[in-house]
């Protein structure tokens, strides 16, 4: 059930993070050729050929990564790919998005403990509301 999916769905991720790895290292390979295609003109035909294998190979690529990513429903906050594309460390989202949710989860720790007071002060009063009640009544008869 839960497990086998979980399981799928690490193998799918593993999947679509081998696949963009390899499409970063085509696009990495693609930069390098388009660069040195103006530096060695006595080669032109050879880089030119090196270049297009290479653009195929982007292609083909981008294509595995359309694929492990179809029926994926996790998405990325904007936040994190603003922060990927300035060069700034990601983890410094996640991070603010933890503190967050722990200050939330101390906040509502702390109102569940205010209310379970709340309660045990009351039973406690009305028990002996209750016990008085019980004696004055007692009492009068």
């Amino acid at each position: 059930g839960k497990a086998r999916l979980a399981i799928e769905k690490e193998a799918q991720l593993k999947e679509l993070e081998s696949a963009i790895e390899v499409t970063i290292e085509t696009i990495w390979t693609c930069m390098q050729q388009t660069h040195s295609l103006g530096q060695h003109p006595d080669h032109l035909t050879q880089s030119k050929e090196a270049l297009n294998e290479s653009l195929n190979d982007l292609m083909r690529n981008l294509g595995k990564v359309d694929r492990a990513s179809r029926g994926m429903t996790d998405t990325v906050p904007f936040e994190v790919i603003q922060r990927i594309d300035s060069g700034q460390n990601p983890d410094e989202v996640v991070k603010k998005h933890l503190e967050a949710a722990l200050d939330k989860n101390l906040q509502t720790r702390a109102r569940v403990f205010g209310a379970h007071a709340l309660e045990e002060s009351l039973s406690h009063y009305l028990k002996l509301w209750d016990e008085s009640e019980k004696k004055d009544s007692g009492a009068s008869t």
